[in-house]
């Protein structure tokens, strides 16, 4: 399969993936918010993908949940979110299906700005 990631992320990644990092409790609940609304945070991706992504964030809910779990607020903040602090600020969300997702049970969507090739 191809990566958005560099080799050495990759290899990073699968590193602490098979350290038992998941394991751990959800990464995405455990970082630290750059920016916070009312249901939702951006964080820092600790994986990024560096071949594409000068910048590479992660929107999730508040709460640990799967996108079928989310309430009537949190995706109608969604909403608001998106064509507002999203639209400035990223140039692509990125939604990874779920066969490919690493936190499957935390929905959450990849924030781009892409890298000048």
């Amino acid at each position: 399969m191809v990566s958005l990631r560099t080799t050495a992320i990759e290899e990073a990644y699968k590193q602490w993936r098979d350290a038992g990092g998941l394991q751990q409790g959800c990464p995405l609940c455990r970082n630290t918010p750059l920016e916070q609304f009312t249901y939702w945070k951006v964080i820092v991706n600790d994986f990024p993908y560096d071949k594409v992504a000068e910048k590479h964030h992660m929107l999730v809910p508040l709460r640990h949940v799967t996108e079928g779990e989310l309430t009537e607020e949190e995706k109608q903040e969604l909403q608001t979110i998106k064509p507002t602090y999203l639209n400035d600020n990223y140039q692509f969300i990125i939604e990874a299906t779920h066969k490919t997702k690493s936190v499957p049970e935390h929905f959450h969507l990849h924030l781009i700005v892409v890298r000048e090739l």
